[in-house]
């Protein structure tokens, strides 16, 4: 009996320690997610009245500009517009 006893409490904290290391990990990626976006928010924020005159410069108009854009992918989409003006015959 003393042998299966052992065994059940080796058993027990296997679990536990899986159930812990699986929380552990959803924790950890919530908080670096959360630290990704709010680092994207400061960085768009930084370089969006820069990028926007480095648009205007290349005659974009201020109608294809983002006003407050709040992510990468918005504060470059100007460049789309800057390769189709220069693909033009």
């Amino acid at each position: 009996m003393k042998d299966r006893v052992l065994i059940y409490i080796a058993l027990i904290f296997s679990v536990a320690s899986l159930g812990y290391a699986g929380w552990l990990h959803h924790r950890t990626e919530t908080i670096v997610k959360k630290a990704a976006a709010q680092r994207e928010a400061e960085i768009v924020k930084y370089l969006a009245p820069r990028l926007r005159g480095f648009f205007v410069g290349f005659g974009i108009g201020e109608d294809f500009i983002p006003e407050s854009p709040t992510t990468i992918e918005e504060l470059f989409q100007p460049v789309e517009k800057m390769s189709q003006i220069a693909t033009r015959p």
